[in-house]
C-alpha cells in the first residue's frame, strides 16, 4: 500500500509540474491556395495529417518530420507502453494529475474526435475510468495494466485506438497516425436586407453529411430542414459532384435559409466535429412591415395577438412592452401563457430574467408586458399553456411564437 501511495505522489508531482498549456490551434494551418474555396463558401472543413514515430527506448520522437525530446517508448511484459504525456506533446489533449481520485486526467482536443473524449488511468490498474456524478466509473473492456516509471505514468499503446489514433509497430519503431479535424470559418458574419441568405460550405468527404443548424431562440440549434421552427424555412444542396484536390474528395453544399429580423445565430455542422458559427445580420428598414413570427403553421390558428401587431419592435431601454391576445386552441390544459426574454450574446440567444406568467381570462384572453433595461438585441418568446406534447409528462409548455426586439440606450430614436 505505501509503495502504492508513494508511486502515486510521484506522478502527481511530475504530472502536474511538467503540463503544458495544449495549443488547440495547432491542426488550423491553413493555407486557401491548398484548397478548392469558392467565393459563396461561409466556411471549409478539412483534415490535417498528423504522423509520430518513435523508436523503443530511445528518449525522443518524431512529430510531423520534427523530432523532439520526449520520455522514451517502453515495453513490458510482452506489451508496449507509451508515458501518457505524450498527448500534450503532440497536441492530441491536455494530461493532468486528479488528486481527489488518484487518477491521470486526459481530456483529448475536440478536433481529433474518437470514442473517448476524457478519460482517468490508475497507476497500476488495468481499466480506463470516465467521470459520472463526480466519481470514476471504469469501463468494461480492460487494458494492460498501467504504471509509473520516472514520474510519468505509462498507458498501454491498445488505448490509442480509442482516441483516433492509428499506430503499427515494425522493427523497434512505433508510427502513430491521426487527422485533425479541422474548421476554417471564412465569413464569419453577414448583413443583408433580404429576409433570405444563400451561401455555401466546402467540405472534405471524410466529415460525412454536412448540413445547417438554427437558433430556436431558447438556447441551442435546431436543423433548419424538418427541425423546430418550420416557419423559419431552409434548403440544401449539392453543388456540382466530387471535387478532386491532391487525392483528396470534397463535397460543396449550399444553403438557403430565412431570416429572422435583427441577429441570425446559425452553425455548420457535422456529426464528426465541432460546428461552424456564423452570424447573419437582417437590417429591416421599416419595423411594421414584419410580422409576429410563429413557430408551426398551426400555432397561428393558436393564439392570435391584439398588441403588438408586428414581429419587430426597436425601443429605448427600459420601455414596456405590451403584449395581448387570445388563446384560440381548444386542447388546452391550464389558463395561463407565459412570456421568456431572451438575450443574444456569444452567438445565440440564451434565456434571461424569469418568466412572465399571464393568466387567461374566461374568454381565453391575456393581457400582459415585458421590459428590457439594457440595449442590445432580444426575443420575446411567447409560451403556450400547457398543451400535449407526449413523453412520460405528456402535458407541458411550449414556444408558439416570438418577437424581435432591439433595444436602444435611452434617448436614442428608434
Amino acid at each position: 500500500m505505501r509503495r502504492i501511495i508513494a508511486v502515486m505522489l510521484v506522478c502527481a508531482g511530475l504530472l502536474v509540474s511538467g503540463v503544458l498549456p495544449v495549443n488547440w490551434s495547432y491542426a488550423k494551418s491553413f493555407d486557401s491556395a491548398d484548397l478548392p474555396i469558392a467565393a459563396g463558401d461561409a466556411a471549409v472543413f478539412y483534415l490535417v495529417p498528423h504522423r509520430l514515430t518513435a523508436a523503443l527506448n530511445k528518449p525522443s520522437l518524431t512529430l510531423d518530420s520534427v523530432t523532439m525530446k520526449a520520455a522514451p517508448l517502453l515495453k513490458k511484459n510482452g506489451h508496449l507502453y507509451f508515458p501518457l504525456k505524450w498527448l500534450e506533446t503532440v497536441h492530441l489533449g491536455s494530461v493532468k494529475w486528479d488528486a481527489k481520485t488518484g487518477s491521470a486526467w486526459a481530456e483529448l482536443n475536440p478536433e481529433n474526435q474518437g470514442y473517448l473524449l476524457s478519460f482517468h488511468l490508475i497507476p497500476n490498474r488495468s481499466k480506463i475510468y470516465v467521470e459520472s456524478n463526480g466519481s470514476l466509473v471504469a469501463l468494461e473492456e480492460t487494458i494492460p495494466t498501467t504504471f509509473a516509471k520516472d514520474g510519468l505514468l505509462y498507458a498501454p499503446v491498445t488505448l490509442l485506438s480509442r482516441i483516433g489514433v492509428n499506430y503499427s509497430w515494425s522493427k523497434g519503431v512505433m508510427r502513430w497516425e491521426w487527422n485533425d479535424k479541422a474548421i476554417k470559418v471564412l465569413r464569419p458574419t453577414y448583413t443583408t436586407q433580404g429576409d433570405t441568405i444563400t451561401f455555401s460550405a466546402l467540405a472534405q468527404k471524410e466529415f460525412g453529411h454536412v448540413y445547417l443548424l438554427q437558433s430556436l431562440g431558447i438556447g441551442g440549434m435546431t436543423s433548419v430542414i424538418g427541425g423546430g421552427i418550420s416557419s423559419i424555412t431552409g434548403t440544401e444542396k449539392m453543388i456540382g459532384g466530387p471535387i478532386l484536390v491532391n487525392g483528396k474528395e470534397f463535397r460543396r453544399m449550399e444553403y438557403t435559409v430565412d431570416l429572422r429580423p435583427g441577429a441570425n445565430p446559425i452553425q455548420i455542422y457535422s456529426n464528426v466535429s465541432r460546428p461552424a458559427g456564423i452570424v447573419v445580420h437582417r437590417q429591416v428598414s421599416d419595423p411594421s412591415s414584419v410580422s409576429i413570427l410563429y413557430n408551426h403553421p398551426e400555432n397561428e390558428r393558436s393564439i392570435s395577438f391584439d398588441k403588438p401587431t408586428q414581429g419587430y419592435l426597436r425601443i429605448q431601454s427600459g420601455e414596456p412592452i405590451a403584449i395581448a391576445g387570445t388563446v384560440t386552441d381548444s386542447y388546452i390544459q391550464s389558463n395561463e401563457v407565459a412570456f421568456q426574454v431572451s438575450i443574444f450574446r456569444n452567438d445565440d440567444y440564451y434565456e434571461i430574467g424569469e418568466r412572465t406568467v399571464v393568466p387567461l381570462d374566461e374568454n381565453k384572453g391575456f393581457s400582459g408586458s415585458v421590459v428590457m433595461d439594457k440595449p442590445g438585441t432580444y426575443l420575446v418568446n411567447i409560451l403556450s399553456p400547457a398543451v400535449f406534447v407526449g413523453g412520460s409528462s405528456p402535458y407541458g409548455s411550449v414556444k408558439w411564437a416570438e418577437i424581435q426586439v432591439e433595444v436602444l440606450p435611452k434617448g436614442e430614436n428608434p
